[in-house]
């Protein structure tokens, strides 16, 4: 089996994840007083966006770094990368633009009170940080789209992996070397900080480098793990899942990345036919990995939008509350949105993805003239003139 048949078979169990990972964090920005939502596995939702990041570094690791020997390979992956996670942040960008003029019109001509005033936090400095994606360097709180912050930082990242790699093409050692101090210096700053977004940088960075090392091992073929050892792995990560809830805003927080490290080299380094990874392959939770960076991005305008319609509502039929309690706070309120906003983030997500995120980002393969006569000239410089015969 060729080393592209086998990374397109653990995207396959890994896409599950990413779309498990990202319903979690749905539902852990929702937050409403249920059952459904008020859980450990739920509570402890933060700690998936450490997942992404682990999963991230690995994968592209895996897919780009051959390509990075050249300046066309570097060209390529980070049009690739901004083709596949810019577009859609804009749009959310654009549509909470309107969300925040409808709070404005709401508190000016309805009388509506806002917890924050319209444009208040989501101003203009923010705004201009959110489209040249320094908001997670600038900005020490989440602002317009909330989740976006990951997406800066994961761009940031994907920026300082190519210019290692091709700077430290030809020296592999070395290029892992730095890695590993990119990783080691975030996760020595987290300890003394937190997991909070104001630290988001640190955060990816930790996790992203932390991933391409997975990459670098598990390339090696030097780790094999056992069916038993990966259903043993994995009880220990669902236990600690399933418990807590564990607090984010910890120094010594950052150690919970090491529960999807362990994850992820279980999956890659254990037998292919597996119960497990069986589970995973099932082609529904596959599509709900693919269209995954959707729900991600979309989530928290649905969650608002719904959350205001609820409080209407709350205001016009009184008895749905208790007097003084917010619509959230209600148990039946909340198990109404999570029955209605759910399906309807997963159909958001599947239709952007469709006919928007997947017809842009095939832009990637209309390669430009001028990055292959980069490639050409870098070849040039490397191989020297033959002399004639």
């Amino acid at each position: 089996m060729t080393r592209k048949t086998q990374l397109h078979q653990r995207i396959a169990y890994f896409e599950s994840l990413r779309g498990l990972g990202a319903t979690s964090i749905v539902l852990y920005h929702l937050g409403g007083d249920t059952v459904f939502i008020d859980n450990n596995l739920v509570n402890n939702g933060w700690m998936m966006l450490d997942f992404f990041f682990i999963l991230s570094g690995c994968v592209i690791s895996f897919a780009f770094l051959p390509q990075m020997d050249r300046p066309g390979g570097v060209v390529h992956f980070l049009w690739g990368r901004f083709l596949r996670v810019y577009p859609l942040h804009i749009v959310m960008l654009l549509v909470f633009v309107g969300l925040e003029l409808v709070k404005y019109a709401g508190t000016q001509y309805a009388g509506i009170a806002a917890d924050t005033p319209a444009f208040a936090e989501n101003n203009l400095n923010s705004f201009l940080h959110n489209v040249f994606l320094t908001n997670v360097l600038m900005l020490d709180h989440m602002t317009w789209n909330k989740p976006s912050w990951s997406v800066a930082a994961e761009f940031w990242a994907y920026g300082l992996f190519a210019l290692a790699a091709y700077a430290l093409r030809g020296h592999r050692p070395l290029f892992l070397g730095v890695c590993a101090l990119i990783a080691a210096g975030a996760f020595a700053y987290l300890t003394q900080h937190t997991m909070d977004s104001a630290y988001g940088m640190a955060r990816c960075l930790w996790g992203f480098f932390l991933g391409v090392l997975l990459a670098a091992l598990l390339d090696s073929g030097r780790v094999r793990l056992s069916v038993p050892m990966l259903h043993v792995i994995c009880i220990c990560v669902a236990a600690i899942l399933l418990t807590g809830p564990w607090p984010h805003d910890h120094g010594w927080s950052v150690l919970f990345t090491s529960v999807y490290f362990m994850l992820l080299l279980a999956l890659f380094a254990s037998p292919e036919d597996t119960v497990v990874k069986r589970v995973l392959s099932h082609p529904f939770l596959v599509r709900l990995g693919t269209v995954s960076f959707g729900i991600y991005l979309i989530h928290s305008a649905v969650w608002w939008v719904l959350a205001q319609a609820a409080r209407v509502v709350v205001k016009l039929v009184p008895g749905l509350v208790q007097p003084g309690q917010d619509a959230l706070e209600s148990a039946l309120v909340s198990n109404v949105l999570l029955l209605i906003g759910l399906p309807l983030i997963y159909l958001l997500a599947e239709l952007s993805y469709r006919w928007f995120e997947k017809p842009i980002y095939d832009l990637r393969f209309r390669q430009p003239r001028w990055v292959a006569e980069l490639d050409r000239r870098a070849e040039a410089q490397v191989t020297p003139p033959q002399p004639p015969a």
